[in-house]
C-alpha cells in the first residue's frame, strides 16, 4: 500500500472512532445506570422476600395458636356439659 492509501485508511479509522466514541460512552453510561438500578431493585426484592417469609412464619404461628385455642375451647365445652 502506498502512503496515500495508508493516510486514507488512518483518516477513515480516526473519523469513525471520533464519530462513534461519544455514542459508545453514552451507551456505556446508560448501561451503568441500568445496572445500578437493577442492583437496587435486587436489594428491594430480597428485602421484600425476607419480610414475606417472616410474615408467613408469623401467620403459621398464629394459625397454630388458633387451632390450640379451638381444641381448648372444645375441651372446656365438653367439661361444662358434663357438669
Amino acid at each position: 500500500m502506498s502512503i496515500h492509501a495508508w493516510g486514507i485508511v488512518v483518516g477513515v479509522a480516526t473519523s469513525a472512532l471520533l464519530a462513534l466514541g461519544p455514542w459508545m460512552f453514552m451507551v456505556h453510561a446508560k448501561l451503568a445506570v441500568i445496572g445500578s438500578q437493577l442492583a437496587e431493585l435486587d436489594e428491594k426484592v430480597d428485602k421484600a422476600a425476607e419480610a414475606n417469609q417472616q410474615l408467613w412464619s408469623l401467620c403459621a404461628q398464629h394459625a397454630v395458636r388458633l387451632e390450640t385455642h379451638d381444641v381448648q375451647l372444645v375441651h372446656l365445652n365438653e367439661r361444662l356439659q358434663e357438669l
